[in-house]
């Protein structure tokens, strides 16, 4: 509800949560659609989609493997390593500087 959502941007601002620490999955909005119709099958909590660009969805525990064919997954697996195993902003700038884009229809 509301005051759920005021609280965790109260905790936020205080920096006592920090909700990097909920992020378990990324991926382009061509995952989108499937991503929705399988959260209930898919572990872990939050869902990052990126809805400019065009990749799977990938766990943040993986991104080291799927760096073994994807070398985009592999950086982002080290950048995320070096923040505790969190989505963290140098990756996400990483991400959007390396991932193919959405073409636009314009």
């Amino acid at each position: 509800n509301t005051d759920d959502m005021r609280e965790a941007l109260r905790l936020m601002a205080a920096r006592r949560i920090n909700p990097a620490a909920m992020i378990t999955h990324i991926g382009g909005i061509t995952a989108g659609a499937d991503t929705i119709l399988r959260l209930p099958a898919i572990p872990g909590a939050k869902k990052l989609i990126y809805t400019q660009c065009d990749f799977p969805l990938v766990a943040l525990t993986d991104l080291a493997q799927a760096g073994n064919t994807h070398p985009v997954f592999a950086r982002l697996a080290e950048l995320c390593q070096q923040h505790e195993g969190l989505w963290n902003i140098e990756a996400e700038e990483y991400l959007l500087a390396h991932i193919p884009k959405m073409n636009s229809p314009l």
